[in-house]
């Protein structure tokens, strides 16, 4: 199967390597040069010009998977791709697109006879090796043509039509504002403790929460890598907002629904930016699971 990947960022080019590596044909474009150098070397054919790789698209369906800032996908289709797209094409924005957006998109472009799939993804920088959890949403009727491409990125079973056009936007922004209140969580509970007069060894500890008890997971991993390896000291403590935490918060209030402990972690980090709060224990250790995770940048 051969697919075009718009965007080699930290998780596209991840992505193309992994498909490249499972028997697809991946082309793929990528603004700046650097990355369409790494990608070529996994095999992938890569191209300066949209318009180069859309020509080179010959089987039909033609899949295209952006993988771009949430910001720059409306204006990528409608004036990159959307001039070549023709009915039976298949387009996939595998980012972080608000829902509503991804509802809005996949309706403009049924109506061109172009079918559209959001796909949340996540993973961070150990997808490519682990497997991408990826929840998607679209219609059913060509699930079966994509879903060889999900079950190549994920590890087999951990990806899955959620339902509609926005359903998998809809799970990964609530998948992202969860995990702002877990992070925010884990990172108070390591405050509370480094502050306390017990001189306690916080790497020992997470190694005993990290099997068998009631809150071990791999953001406990990540602590103890964190211990393992890091500069918290020389950490500051800014935690950056991506969006999908305020997303959640706003759709709780939509919805009627309590969403106090995810709206109190979007709160913190919105206050991170004042440096009067990045020397707090616990942003240091959030800031730092971002980078563990996700490869996000710290500030020292």
């Amino acid at each position: 199967m051969k697919i075009a990947i718009f965007g080699l960022g930290k998780m596209g080019i991840q992505i193309a390597r992994r498909l490249q590596k499972n028997n697809f044909e991946v082309l793929a474009w990528n603004r700046s040069p650097e990355p369409r150098e790494e990608a070529a070397k996994a095999g992938v054919k890569t191209f300066e010009k949209v318009d180069e790789l859309v020509g080179a698209m010959a089987q039909s369906p033609r899949i295209f998977w952006i993988m771009l800032p949430h910001e720059i996908v409306a204006e990528f289709i409608e004036k990159q791709i959307g001039p070549h797209l023709r009915a039976g094409d298949i387009v996939i924005d595998g980012g972080n697109s608000l829902y509503k957006e991804s509802i809005k998109r996949a309706a403009e472009l049924s109506a061109k006879g172009v079918v559209f799939y959001d796909c949340g993804t996540s993973g961070g920088v150990w997808g490519e090796e682990n497997g991408f959890a990826l929840m998607v949403g679209g219609p059913k009727e060509q699930w079966h043509v994509v879903e060889p491409i999900f079950k190549v990125l994920s590890s087999g079973e951990n990806y899955g039509l959620m339902g509609k056009n926005g359903a998998g936007h809809f799970v990964k922004m609530v998948h992202n504002g969860i995990e702002y209140g877990m992070m925010e969580a884990i990172g108070e509970g390591y405050a509370v403790m480094q502050a306390s007069d017990f001189n306690l060894d916080l790497k020992q500890v997470t190694k005993v929460y990290q099997q068998g008890s009631v809150v071990r997971s791999w953001l406990i991993d990540l602590v103890y890598n964190i211990f393992d390896g890091e500069d918290i000291a020389g950490t500051k403590g800014y935690i950056k907002a991506s969006g999908e935490g305020e997303w959640t918060v706003n759709a709780g209030h939509e919805l009627g629904v309590d969403v106090r402990v995810i709206e109190d972690s979007l709160k913190v980090r919105s206050e991170s930016e004042d440096p009067a709060n990045q020397n707090k224990f616990s942003n240091k250790i959030v800031a730092l699971m971002r980078k563990q995770f996700g490869g996000h940048a710290i500030k020292k």
